[in-house]
């Protein structure tokens, strides 16, 4: 009977880490549901076959590819500090080669490239547009006052991606770019929170690390709520059991992130878990709500 390497399941853990997964599901999750729910317009614009589920399967993974291309990289990038700082981290804790998370970073974005143009000249440039807003943050913007501009863009292109594939036009891009990037920001600050002390002995500006700890969390909180109550207020009646629903859990949960005792990240802790969830079920209510009206 052969003995388990715990070496080699060491290593697996440790690519799997540097792909940062749970953000890659709920962007592609995002982009999926964006789409279907978009669908009536895209039939209506389209007399042809339905291969729009097809189109959209190709842009959830152009997005999975690009997401876990930008975490991949921003690991690459910040290897020689985390090696002081986070040791906790793939590259670091000597898991992974960082020769290889530049390979597989670059390749990962290169593939997304390729399988969006398969779905479209349009998604092709969505996918673009997100990819460079991801690459510019990992590889260098995320340690500077401007930080906040492309991780907000970038998440911003999430909820077009399947629409645009799929061919739809949608009523009030404004409107979805807007909450996108007010999401994105507070996400932003939410992520960069843990890490500020951390941050700031590695001579990090960023923008979390600019306002600090308390303001932050607050200006987190204070976006993410808006964005529900945003999403509770544009809700069409047809849909308005899926947009309450959806932005009434999203409040829970940020409420939940405003009482829970701060925390800075370490091995095994994910204090940016409660509000990535609360955006997530923010976006599929109002998303649900949008394809329940349409459907009417």
């Amino acid at each position: 009977m052969s003995i388990p390497n715990p070496g080699r399941a060491l290593a697996w853990r440790g690519y799997l880490a540097l792909f940062h997964l749970g953000p890659s599901v709920v962007c592609t999750s995002v982009t999926v549901l964006a789409g279907w729910s978009a669908a009536p317009q895209a039939k209506a614009t389209d007399p042809g076959p339905p291969a729009w589920r097809a189109r959209l399967v190709v842009a959830g993974v152009a997005m999975a590819l690009a997401q876990m291309s930008t975490g991949v990289l921003n690991d690459a990038f910040d290897a020689p500090w985390d090696r002081s700082f986070q040791d906790y981290k793939p590259i670091a804790a000597g898991l992974v080669p960082r020769w290889q998370a530049w390979l597989l970073g670059f390749s990962c974005g290169a593939t997304s490239l390729l399988v969006a143009r398969v779905a479209g000249v349009r998604a092709l440039r969505l996918t673009a547009v997100g990819l460079a807003c991801g690459w510019s943050y990992s590889l260098g913007l995320s340690r500077t006052p401007a930080s906040f501009v492309p991780f907000a863009l970038g998440l911003s292109t999430v909820p077009l991606l399947g629409p645009a594939t799929i061919g739809a036009r949608l009523s009030q891009p404004g409107a979805v770019v807007g909450l996108g990037t007010g999401i994105g920001l507070g996400l932003h600050l939410a992520n960069g929170g843990p890490d500020i002390e951390r941050d700031r002995l590695a001579g990090r500006r960023s923008l979390p690390a600019l306002l600090g700890v308390r303001r932050s969390r607050a200006l987190s909180h204070l976006l993410l709520g808006g964005g529900a109550l945003a999403v509770a207020v544009d809700t069409t009646e047809a849909g308005r059991r899926w947009g309450y629903a959806g932005a009434g859990l999203s409040l829970v949960l940020v409420a939940v992130d405003r009482l829970a005792p701060r925390s800075a990240r370490g091995r095994g802790d994910r204090p940016f878990v409660i509000p990535a969830l609360a955006a997530a079920v923010l976006a599929a209510g109002w998303l649900l709500g949008q394809a329940r009206a349409a459907h009417r």
